[in-house]
Parts: structure tokens; C-alpha cells; sequence
């Protein structure tokens, strides 16, 4: 459909050059045509606006001032950048690339779908004049006819300088000058080549590609950008390969929003999905009603402000402290009450709840016994906790798995193996049930991790997100029905069109029955096990203690049949929490603090237990 679309923009296009300048002229004032003079007016709209699920107003996302600069005030390694990436025939062609379309044509009729557009950056800046971003032929044509009208009265340098004066790049910034103060707090005509492709990089996702959300994606755009300059002969292949071995250098990122910063930054992403251009999100004064409950999200940074002082009370010779992560879930609708990605916003917008993998330790060991309950096994079946060693095949190395302060129980119940995180019955029960059966299993909860298939899978040694870690436990909470996080309700435009409104959208990925047993066993972590300080909160709980053997990381995943909450707490780069560090003894009192003031808001209710029931996952 689009590359048909493309050949009737062009046929159409070159009618009044076929029949004459006064059917021209008529075809473009039926088509409606607008001045190009508004490109040196045009100005972004309004101010998209996040509501909480009380309907309080919380966050804006809005266009920060633009500051133009004429195009001799750009270096040309940032010029080559823009032109490398979004338009590499720039110089050559009259606004529409026609040996562009017809490399896009012939790639994605190969491909057999939209691999690859063919949108010159005069009719990327000839699209900045429209309300609406309509995917249809009338759109398509006077885009068209807009960009050539555009040519025939800017010089390609007075286009370049419009276009790069305009474009959205991220973080509210629009145009370059804007942009490199945001990223580098630093004038234009002071980027470096690197700094140059950083910019040119993000106009494919802003959002996404920020470099202050992440750092890898950004920098492998980056990396595309320098390689496209090289391509075009731009730089020479010396400066290219110096060029992408050095890193992404930012200037401190601020923002006057803390507490609810990292929650609305993920919001930016998810609104990506529902609006033709990034950029949209920023000018089109969108209203949006998510998820976010601002009483827990000041109940869950008490919880930390008070864990991370008990950490430097239990750690006073250390000056750097740890970072964490907490998630809130409403079990019955998925809705996300809380996410914060760190403990403090303005010093660091990095969100560690949907960004960061971490080792779960022992909190992935649910999903460990869940698949043995699925192949047989039940809470009183029996295994063998003792020491063990166990020969890789390979390499011949023996590896001997240690339970926590090597304590071992001899034979014990799988239900008192989960309750208190016994290592070697673990490995043992995995080794059982079948390393690809339990992958399988975290696959159908959705936790997209690249799995080892290895016996190490029972200490937690696969790195997960936590968001995908708390939705799963979210889907044993609500027996065994998947629900995809919930972050926006509603999203209508400033007019009170509605364009998304949540349905929900459950899916049965275990059995009712399996379900209960795992958090029937999962109580007994609170009443008996390694969780035992959180069994004097009077509700209905279950959860999960995760620390890894290195101490690396500290987790408590816990819920009752209302609500989950995920603590994590660690260090960025991996360092060693010290000394007795453990998810029962960092992670879990930010749990309970949060835990005892949130869990009032709703019913203290039992988990249902379940009839019999017929599943085939």
C-alpha cells in the first residue's frame, strides 16, 4: 500500500508539469497547499498532561524553548551527520529522491513489507506544517508538491537550516542548539564529530534513544551514524574508527520532576506506541490518565529514604550507597501503581525497574518449583538437601552450589526447601524437573531473558527486569492469568477525541490449581521462611527473598491477592553490598515499611482457593 502510494504521489506530482502551469496551479489549490513561508513561523502546541488515577494532574511533557542559530554557526561534521542518516542524496535531488523511492520500493516489495521509507529531509520539514500526520493518498501528495515548492524557494542551505532549527531530538529539546545544551550543555558550534552523531542519532526515536535513558542503544545508533558519514565519505576511515571507540560523555541531566520522573519517563516510550511521531507527544497537548497512585509512590520513597539510613547504619564506612528499585502492581487489573527506578530522579533518570537486568537469585526459584508442580511434584514430596558437586561434562570443572551461611537440612519437604531457599535441594529439584521445562515456563510468563540451559538457572544467575520478574509473580497471584502491565487508562487529544482506551486482555498461562499450591508454599516464606519479619503485617501474604551469592543483589518480591511490590536494591556497576547484605535484610524492610501503609487502601482478603480445572498450557 505505501509503495503504491509513493508511485501516485509522483504521477500526480508530475501532471501540471505534463499539462501545463494553470492545471498545476488548480491541482495545488484543490489540494490546499499551505505557504511554506509558515516554516519559519512554525511553532509547537501544547503540553501533554499525565493525570494520576485520582485524576490529579502530576506531569507535564512539554516543548522547551527553541533557540535558532543560522546554519554557520553548525559545524559541518554535524550537518554531514544529519544528512548522512536521514538523507544522503540531499544535495542531489529537487525534494523528492526518486532514486530513493525506487530502492525502497524494490526493498520492502523483496522484503514483503515497510523495511525502509524514502522520505527526503525537505519533505520531513515540509510534514513540520501539518496538525495531523494522516497516512493517506491527499496527505501524501501535498507532501509532496510542498517539498518541491520548498526547493524551488529556499536554497538547500536555508532548507538544512530550517530543518535542523526544527527537528525534534529528544528530552523536549528541538532543534540543535537546544539540544546540544540539553545533552551537553554546550553551544553547536562546539560538538564534536561524536557529539554531532549523537544528536543526528536520536531522529529515528527520541525517546527511546536518549542517550540519558540508554546509553548502549545510543551509543550503537551513534556508532550507525559515524559508519553512514564514513559511507558517504564524509570523514575518512581513520577519523571513523577513532571516532566510534570513543564513549558517550553527557552533561548532568536535571529535570523538575523527582518523584514521579521515572514513571512518567517510561510513559513517554509507552505513548510512542499509539502516536505517528515521536515528537507529537510534545506538541499535540495530549491528556493521559495512567496508573500512577501518588499516595503509594510517597509511601514507597518513605520506605527507601528509611532503608537506605538503615543501610549506613548497618554499613557506616561506606560513602556510596546503594540504588533501588520499586514496583507496585495491582494484581487483579495490572494497573501499575508505583515505579521507581532509583532512589533519587534529578541525579539519575536511569530507570532500573524497565531497564536494568539483574541477577534474581533466589527470587527466581518460584518459577524452579512452580514447573515441578507442574511435572508431579507436590509441597510434600521430599528432596535432599545436602552438599553437592556436579561435573561440567565439558570442561571437567567440578561446581559445588552453597546453601546460605552453609547450612544444610538433610531431607526436607519441597514446601520447606522454597521457605528457606535452599540451594542444593534446588538445584536438585531442578535437575528433576528439567532445565528446558522451566525456561519454557518463564517464557510463558514473559520474562525475555536469554537463559542459560544450565543447573546454575536454580540460583538465579540469569539476569531479568524487574518489571517482567514482578508480573510474573503478579500472574501467580492472580492464578495463573496473565496480564501485560498496565501504565495508561485512557488517551484522548486536547480536543477530548478519544485515541487508546485500556481493555483488558488477560490470558490463562497455569493452572488455577498450580497456582495456588506455589502460593500456598509462598506464605509459608512469610510465616516460616526467610521472610518471617514481614509475618507480623495483619494481612493474606506470599512472597519471595532473592540475594545472590556474591551479594550483589538484594531483592523481596511479595503480594497479596490485591497488590504486589518488588525491592531491589544494588549497585549499578555490580559492586558488593557487604557484609550480610541479604534480600531478608535490605530489600524486605523497604517491603514492609511500603507494604504496611499501602495494603489498607484494599480488602484484607484471602487467596481464593480454586476448583479442579483442565489446562493445557
Amino acid at each position: 500500500m505505501y509503495s503504491r502510494i509513493i508511485k501516485l504521489a509522483i504521477f500526480i506530482f508530475l501532471i501540471p508539469t505534463i499539462f501545463g502551469a494553470g492545471f498545476g496551479y488548480a491541482l495545488v489549490n484543490y489540494l490546499e497547499i499551505p505557504d511554506v513561508k509558515l516554516l519559519e513561523t512554525y511553532k509547537p502546541k501544547s503540553a501533554t498532561r499525565l493525570y494520576a488515577d485520582d485524576g490529579t494532574l502530576f506531569a507535564e511533557i512539554f516543548v522547551e524553548k527553541r533557540i535558532p542559530i543560522p546554519i554557520t554557526q553548525m559545524p559541518e561534521h554535524l550537518k554531514n551527520a544529519f544528512i548522512a542518516i536521514e538523507d544522503v542524496r540531499f544535495y542531489k535531488h529537487f525534494g523528492i529522491d526518486l532514486r530513493g523511492i525506487g530502492r525502497a520500493i524494490f526493498r520492502n516489495l523483496f522484503s514483503g513489507q515497510i523495511t525502509e521509507g524514502a522520505s527526503t529531509i525537505t519533505q520531513q520539514l515540509a510534514r513540520n506544517l501539518y496538525l495531523t500526520r494522516q497516512k493517506t493518498i491527499k496527505r501524501k501528495i501535498e507532501e509532496a508538491i510542498l517539498a518541491v515548492q520548498i526547493e524551488r524557494t529556499y536554497s538547500k542551505e536555508e532548507i538544512l537550516n530550517m530543518y535542523l532549527n526544527l527537528i525534534y531530538l529528544g528530552e523536549g529539546a528541538y532543534g540543535v542548539e537546544a539540544a546540544s545544551y540539553k545533552y551537553f550543555h554546550k553551544q553547536a558550534s562546539e560538538l564534536t564529530l561524536e557529539e554531532s552523531a549523537t544528536l543526528a542519532a536520536m531522529t529515528k526515536s527520541p525517546s527511546r534513544l536518549s542517550p540519558f535513558k540508554n546509553i548502549a542503544k545510543a551509543k550503537e545508533r551513534r556508532d550507525l551514524v559515524l559508519y553512514k558519514m564514513y559511507d558517504a565519505g564524509f570523514i575518512d576511515e581513520k577519523t571513523y574508527l577513532m571516532a566510534v571507540h570513543k564513549p558517550i560523555v553527557l552533561a548532568p541531566f536535571k529535570s523538575y520532576e523527582k518523584k514521579t520522573g521515572h514513571f512518567t519517563e517510561y510513559i513517554k516510550q509507552v505513548l510512542e506506541e499509539y502516536v505517528d511521531d515521536p515528537q507529537d507527544i510534545y506538541t499535540k497537548g495530549f491528556n493521559v490518565n495512567t496508573t500512577l497512585s501518588l499516595k503509594m509512590t510517597e509511601f514507597a520513597y518513605e520506605a527507601i529514604a528509611k532503608g537506605i539510613e538503615g543501610f549506613k547504619t548497618r554499613n557506616p564506612k561506606k560513602t556510596d550507597l546503594p540504588e533501588v528499585a520499586l514496583i507496585a502492581i495491582e494484581i487483579k487489573t495490572g494497573e501499575i501503581k508505583v515505579m521507581i527506578g532509583g532512589k533519587d530522579f534529578s541525579l539519575s533518570p536511569y530507570n532500573r525497574a524497565v531497564q536494568a537486568k539483574r541477577q534474581p537469585g533466589s527470587a527466581f526459584k518460584p518459577i524452579i518449583y512452580l514447573s515441578a508442580i507442574e511435572h508431579g511434584f507436590t509441597p510434600d514430596d521430599t528432596l535432599l538437601d545436602a552438599p553437592l558437586s556436579i561435573r561440567n561434562p565439558y570442561t571437567k570443572s567440578l561446581w559445588s552450589p552453597r546453601n546460605y551461611k552453609n547450612e544444610y537440612h538433610g531431607n526436607v519437604t519441597v514446601r520447606k526447601a522454597l521457605e528457606l531457599s535452599l540451594n542444593t535441594a534446588t538445584v536438585r529439584l531442578l535437575e528433576m524437573t528439567g532445565v528446558d521445562n522451566v525456561i519454557g515456563l518463564a517464557r510463558r510468563l514473559n520474562i525475555n531473558s536469554n537463559f542459560e540451559p544450565n543447573l546454575s538457572l536454580a540460583l538465579g544467575t540469569t539476569e531479568v527486569i524487574p518489571l517482567e520478574l514482578a508480573n510474573a509473580y503478579a500472574t501467580f497471584a492472580r492464578g495463573g492469568v496473565y496480564i501485560d502491565p498496565v501504565p495508561i487508562k485512557k488517551l484522548s487529544t486536547i480536543e477530548g477525541e478519544l485515541i487508546y482506551e485500556y481493555e483488558p486482555l488477560d490470558k490463562r498461562v497455569i493452572s488455577d490449581e498450580h497456582a495456588y499450591m506455589l502460593v500456598d508454599i509462598m506464605k509459608g516464606v512469610i510465616k516460616n521462611g526467610t521472610a518471617r519479619a514481614a509475618s507480623r503485617l495483619p494481612f493474606y501474604l506470599a512472597g519471595k527473598t532473592g540475594t545472590t551469592n556474591d551479594l550483589k543483589d538484594a531483592w523481596f518480591v511479595g503480594f497479596s491477592p490485591n497488590l504486589l511490590c518488588l525491592v531491589w536494591v544494588g549497585y549499578d556497576k555490580g559492586e558488593n553490598l557487604g557484609g550480610r547484605e541479604s534480600g531478608s535484610t535490605t530489600a524486605l524492610p523497604i517491603w514492609i515499611d511500603f507494604m504496611s501503609k499501602a495494603l489498607p487502601l484494599y480488602p484484607n482478603e484471602d487467596f481464593a482457593q480454586p476448583e479442579k480445572e483442565e489446562f493445557n498450557p
